[in-house]
């Protein structure tokens, strides 16, 4: 995939992927309550550090909704962290914005809930 393919993380691309991929018909005003499905897959988080660099890392995407996406990651998030992500299926890749809303340890990793931050109007 070439750089240029990246879209840009907005509610209807996503809707896009999972209408096409799992048959569902979404709308962008659904909050919380629309159903996560599966969708393993590469996450790209760019992790701000306290001196205003970022550090790049990789997780897996385990499942994703409209608004948000559950990832599992190699180290601990701090809720309310926004970051820069990038989400890689096999359609499509996205790039776009985050807000870390759950963190929980399992076993030697981490399950971490993610919030999409939409800046479309």
């Amino acid at each position: 995939m070439e750089t240029a393919e990246i879209c840009k993380l907005t509610q209807a691309a996503v809707a896009r992927l999972l209408e096409d991929r799992a048959g569902l018909k979404l709308s962008s005003r659904e909050k919380r309550r629309t159903p996560r499905w599966p969708f393993p897959g590469t996450v790209e988080l760019w992790i701000p550090d306290e001196d205003g660099t970022e550090r790049y890392t990789l997780a897996t995407s385990l499942d994703l909704s409209i608004n948000g996406a559950g990832i599992r990651a190699d180290e601990p998030l701090e809720p309310g962290l926004e970051l820069p992500v990038a989400f890689h299926e096999p359609e499509v890749s996205f790039h776009g914005r985050a807000v870390v809303r759950h963190c929980t340890r399992i076993e030697e990793d981490y399950v971490i809930g993610l919030q999409f931050v939409f800046d479309e109007t």
